[in-house]
């Protein structure tokens, strides 16, 4: 099977180094073509990439060679490039959240609508670990009986991070916001994905940035959701931990129903999976 061209649109991202090392595991996709308007920082950059680059992604769009293209612009420019894409006949994958508002949001899901045969994802990565693989296999036994109760804790290193990774737009509020919109989206989709379920409403808060760099986001975020059966849920997302934090990151994940529990402390950077299952179901014990 010939491997997918693939054109990466936008490098002022921490993603396109992070992703790198995954293509030589995915052969159906072939690195192609990058862009990105900074010109001197695109040439520094293919140093490493060392692809075929372009100041407008117009122009990786129209390569005949390129089937699929990975967006990883700041989020206020990502419906743009998406429906240009689609329109090209692209498919594409667009870094979550996807958007920096609502109606960027819609937006995306009007190009999806319009181009049916185009395929627009996103890569919520922790639908697919094998981890949840295994959750939803719990789920569907019924060992947590109706779910009431999720939680979630996504919390990271400081704001510093996008200083160092050349992501100075992701310290501004109008590119959505700060760790909620960009990594408690991670939950909000897990959730729904895990459970069916739909958030009906939703209250929240924050805390004022502390600190360089200077940036209108905030640095913690924590959020009390209320599911449209009656399910509650809670997000605790920031960027606050410190560098010498294990793994460097805190992350868990608890689900509660009427007969069950289950909670996963998902591995990062050398640190284990560890999950625990309570289940009070006849099949257990």
């Amino acid at each position: 099977m010939k491997p997918l061209g693939l054109g990466i649109l936008g490098l002022h991202h921490q993603h396109p180094r992070w992703y790198n090392p995954l293509w030589s595991h995915l052969p159906q996709y072939k690195p192609l073509a990058m862009a990105d308007a900074d010109e001197k920082f695109l040439a520094d950059q293919n140093e490493f990439f060392k692809l075929d680059t372009y100041t407008d992604y117009n122009k990786v769009l129209q390569r005949d060679d390129i089937d699929v293209v990975i967006i990883w612009l700041p989020h206020s420019e990502m419906p743009a490039a998406v429906a240009a894409a689609a329109k090209a006949g692209k498919h594409v994958i667009v870094e979550k959240p996807c958007a920096a508002n609502l109606a960027g949001a819609k937006a995306i899901a009007a190009t999806a609508a319009e181009y049916p045969d185009i395929r627009i994802s996103a890569p919520y990565c922790w639908r697919t670990h094998p981890a949840s693989e295994k959750i939803r296999g719990f789920l569907a036994e019924g060992l947590l009986g109706p779910v009431n109760a999720v939680e979630a804790r996504l919390n990271a290193g400081g704001a510093w991070r996008y200083v160092r990774d050349n992501s100075l737009w992701m310290l501004k509020s109008s590119e959505g916001g700060g760790p909620m919109w960009n990594l408690g989206v991670h939950w909000v989709d897990y959730f729904r994905y895990m459970t069916g379920k739909e958030v009906q409403s939703v209250c929240g808060f924050v805390t004022k940035p502390v600190g360089q760099p200077a940036r209108d986001i905030e640095d913690n975020s924590q959020a009390v959701l209320k599911f449209t059966d009656g399910s509650v849920g809670i997000l605790d997302i920031s960027y606050s931990l410190p560098d010498s934090y294990p793994g460097k990151r805190d992350i868990f994940v608890s689900m509660r129903g009427q007969i069950g529990d289950i909670s996963w402390a998902p591995a990062w950077q050398g640190v284990r999976d560890e999950m625990l299952l309570v289940s009070e179901h006849p099949s257990v014990g």
